[in-house]
């Protein structure tokens, strides 16, 4: 059985007597998961540049300072 597959029919199951509030309040719920790990992976995306942008600052800034000695 796909992995998928299996979540999609235990979601189904969970949910399967939920009024059609309940429903709507976890479609909400469910869009604010999506969006903050898409937030999530945008914000590492920018550290990590961050990150490497720091390194090669930091490398010339060294470089700099050794060839001052």
């Amino acid at each position: 059985m796909q992995t998928s597959y299996k979540y999609r029919e235990e979601l189904l199951n969970e949910i399967k007597d939920f009024s059609d509030e309940h429903i709507v309040n976890l479609m909400k719920i469910i869009h604010i998961f999506k969006e903050s790990i898409n937030q999530q992976r945008d914000s590492d995306f920018n550290l990590i540049n961050e990150f490497a942008e720091w390194d090669s600052i930091s490398d010339e800034a060294l470089l700099n300072f050794e060839d001052a000695l």
